[in-house]
Formats: structure tokens, C-alpha cells, sequence
């Protein structure tokens, strides 16, 4: 096709020698993490489990029920670098035994199904440590 337009053969292998390299470059970037994006975390990092703590305290202190609430399984963790660190969880939560009034530390999961209620929630928390900021910034339970 090049050839019937006056490219001779040297001239479509240079182009090819050109747009290769370029093909191959935008398909990297392409298929990479794009900068800023969330991105799976390990739920055993000491960061990680620090928001969590934190995001399940808020969630239990902003929480209308007389019971407080514990995470019975993570689903996902994810963080993304904004101005700070945004951890996002999505988890499942139950009520457990133990009433907020007490603030007890070991509470088991309420064994009646009725109270304890699970479900799914996101809960994200936005960290900014150099001016000590951490808020709970989406809670979907």
C-alpha cells in the first residue's frame, strides 16, 4: 500500500522501526497502575491496620445503635496517595454482645442474627499525618 504511494521499501521499514517502538511504549503505559489510583493494599501493614481501627471506632461512635460493631471480614483493602493517604475497606460487619456504654475491648458477635445484623459497608479514611489528620471520610453501612 505504501509502495503504490511512493514509499519505496527502505521508507516503510523505517516507518515500521518508528511506530514499533512507539506502539510498544503506549501499550505499557496503557496497561500500567495509572499514578494516584487506588491500589490493593496488605491488610497486615501496621498503617493499614491502624485506619481500619480508627474507621471502625468512628463508624461505632457516629452509629445510632445501642450495640457496638465489629468487622467480621475484610473483603478489600485498597490505598491511594492523595493529599495524604486514602485507605478504602470494604468489609463485613456485625453488632456484637457488648453495648456502646461499656466500651468493652473483647466482644464477641451477638449470636442472635436479629442483633447482629451483618453486612456489607465501605469505609474510607483519609490520613494526613504531618498536620495529624485522620477522618472517616465515606461510611456506606
Amino acid at each position: 500500500m505504501f509502495i503504490a504511494q511512493g514509499l519505496g521499501r527502505n521508507s516503510v521499514i523505517m516507518l515500521v522501526k518508528v511506530l514499533a517502538p512507539l506502539l510498544t511504549v503506549f501499550l505499557a503505559l496503557a496497561s500500567a497502575d495509572m499514578v494516584g489510583a487506588p491500589e490493593d493494599a496488605d491488610i497486615n501493614s501496621p498503617e493499614v491496620q491502624g485506619a481500619l481501627r480508627f474507621a471502625v471506632a468512628q463508624y461505632n461512635a457516629e452509629s445510632d445503635s445501642i450495640y457496638t460493631s465489629q468487622v467480621v471480614k475484610v473483603i478489600s483493602v485498597q490505598t491511594q496517595v492523595v493529599a495524604g493517604m486514602k485507605y478504602i475497606f470494604t468489609v463485613e460487619m456485625a453488632k456484637t454482645s457488648c453495648k456502646k456504654a461499656k466500651a468493652e475491648e473483647d466482644c464477641a458477635i451477638n449470636s442472635d442474627p436479629a442483633i447482629a445484623q451483618p453486612h456489607e459497608c465501605t469505609l474510607a479514611v483519609w490520613s494526613q499525618p504531618w498536620i495529624d489528620s485522620v477522618k472517616l471520610i465515606e461510611n456506606t453501612c
